[in-house]
């Protein structure tokens, strides 16, 4: 492909230029520690910077005016920044509306942009600004990232050659957000009804039976919930993990093998693995609230008072489904492997690479002070900001690790060490997934020693979990971000839009028995059609082939 023959030129040049735009901040021997940033950015130096920002309001994190992170930032910037706080559930939506409007704020933070939106807010529209400047003058830690990896710049741009946002990287590339189609079973419930760990999708349907019906809590109530879940949360639908034990299936709703693009909602084994999830929710086996539910109603299910009563659930990590802190429940709930299908398939969509994509903060253009918005973003690229945002206040959720201790792959020094571990519905010192930057790597560094399941190891627990499903990675190849341009971006755009909607609803339906498998699925097909997924996958294999 015509892009791919020149890549080793272009990642040479993105090293040159990157070393060459940041190369003040970078000699003057700064780590990736925050630089002092102050209000002093206006030309006069007179005038305090006045910031607007929208972020969204979290359920797993007090009020963003109270929290910690933000009160911190407020003092290290001196800034004026007034919040547009919207719940998650109902960011995208607000968001949607506000750049319809054209009543939208100076910065935008949080997990709303992919390629396509930068380049049509972008290039197109021209709402955000170009940010490259801004960070050769402004950002070390980020100039500092684009040292370690000279791709990652060059992947930042869009097609007028701009960046125009900042995304979310993980620099270590490794933990447990590289395989997030996790189920999390009971395991005390099966020693108790003497079951082991199934490992197959006919192995679970037992195993929920008895959960259901042999009153493994014991309190002689049938109040057991074999398995639950939540929506607009982060990979808690049940279908997730249990749809790829029939074939490859991830909410892009498609893959890349061998240079091909291949579709996933249009398959026979699709078909097959909401049968088998439409028997389980017709035995009562699955939660009625699963496909409906939030966060913290799916929370507070795991944190049943008194007694336990969920069975499985899927998370993306266990913290999400009871509480870390206690211990006595936390400990009863292990991952299960990938359960291996009728067919014999056994696998999980996994990240091998790092991949850089999308933004989590832009600048628009109705930003007064470029030069000190770009900063906050330069911040949370840092050590420092890095571990604030994702873990709390240094001398209380976390502190420098102890001599001679080892990291989480047991060879790397340590470097950090959690205190303590905040948990979903009380997390005021930290917000974890409300913001993150170009992250140092940070993770391999978290001091691990001891019971891995003490919470202390809480993110060491999950990197050995994650790294038990690696031998399970399916057999598919690493997507590149791809970038549509002109009239492909507004089909693209379209219909990708269209087929997720009417993904989310059909698969749903299928599985809840509203829709029949047998007497629906042409049907079902024929709407596929009449949306245009096959033009979105010939589409997508196009772009991918021009790259």
């Amino acid at each position: 492909m015509r892009k791919k023959k020149v890549l080793a030129a272009i990642l040479a040049m993105a090293m040159t230029l990157s070393m060459a735009g940041c190369g003040s901040d970078a000699q003057t021997g700064l780590s990736s520690e925050t630089k002092s940033v102050t209000s002093e950015t206006t030309e006069s130096n007179t005038e305090k910077v006045k910031l607007s920002v929208f972020i969204p309001q979290g359920s797993d994190v007090v009020d963003i005016n109270e929290n910690q992170v933000f009160l911190d930032l407020k003092q290290a910037t001196g800034y004026d920044i007034d919040l547009i706080l919207v719940p998650s559930d109902d960011a995208t939506e607000k968001l949607n509306l506000l750049l319809a409007s054209g009543e939208y704020p100076d910065v935008i933070m949080g997990s709303y942009f992919s390629n396509q939106d930068l380049e049509k807010y972008g290039v197109e529209e021209k709402i955000f600004i170009p940010l490259n400047d801004l960070i050769k003058e402004n950002c070390p830690n980020i100039c500092e990232r684009f040292k370690e990896h000279p791709n990652w710049e060059e992947n930042m741009k869009r097609s007028d050659g701009n960046i125009y946002g900042i995304p979310s990287v993980d620099s270590s590339g490794v933990g447990h957000v590289n395989c997030s189609y996790k189920m999390w079973i009971n395991e005390d419930w099966l020693n108790k009804l003497g079951l082991k760990m199934p490992a197959t999708t006919e192995e679970f349907k037992q195993v929920l039976k008895a959960f259901k019906t042999q009153d493994p809590n014991g309190n002689g109530i049938a109040d057991e919930i074999p398995l639950s879940g939540a929506i607009n949360s982060w990979n808690s639908d049940p279908y997730l993990f249990l749809l790829n034990a029939f074939g490859y299936f991830t909410t892009d709703y498609y893959y890349l093998k061998n240079d091909k693009i291949c579709s996933i909602l249009d398959q026979d084994y699709i078909k097959e693995g909401l049968r088998y999830m439409n028997d389980l929710y017709s035995e009562g086996l699955i939660d009625i609230a699963a496909f409906t539910q939030n966060f913290d109603q799916l929370n507070a299910i795991g944190n049943n008072a008194d007694i336990d009563i969920l069975g499985a659930a899927g998370a993306g990590h266990v913290g999400m489904i009871v509480d870390t802190s206690n211990s006595e429940r936390y400990r009863k709930y292990a991952m299960m492997l990938p359960l291996k299908g009728p067919d014999g398939y056994q696998a999980l969509p996994y990240t091998t690479s790092v991949s850089v994509s999308g933004a989590q903060f832009v600048i628009t253009d109705k930003c007064k002070y470029p030069d000190a918005a770009i900063k906050i973003a330069d911040m949370f690229s840092s050590y420092e900001w890095t571990l604030k945002g994702q873990i709390g206040i240094k001398g209380v959720e976390w502190d420098d690790a102890d001599p001679g201790t080892f990291g989480m792959d047991g060879v790397t020094p340590a470097k950090f060490k959690y205190l303590e571990y905040e948990t979903p519905a009380q997390v005021k010192d930290a917000w974890w997934w409300t913001y993150r930057g170009m992250e140092p790597d940070w993770k391999l560094l978290i001091q691990t020693e001891g019971d891995i399941m003490d919470v202390a190891n809480y993110e060491s627990r999950l990197y050995v979990e994650t790294m038990k499903l690696r031998p399970f990675a399916a057999d598919v190849d690493m997507m590149p971000p791809l970038t549509y341009e002109g009239e492909d971006s507004v089909t693209f755009t379209q219909i990708s839009t269209a087929v997720n909607d009417y993904a989310k609803i059909a698969l749903v339906e299928f599985i809840t028995g509203k829709r029949n498998v047998d007497s629906d699925w042409n049907s079902y097909l024929a709407d596929l059609d009449n949306l245009g997924y096959g033009k979105m996958i010939d589409l997508i294999q196009k772009t991918y082939n021009n790259q």
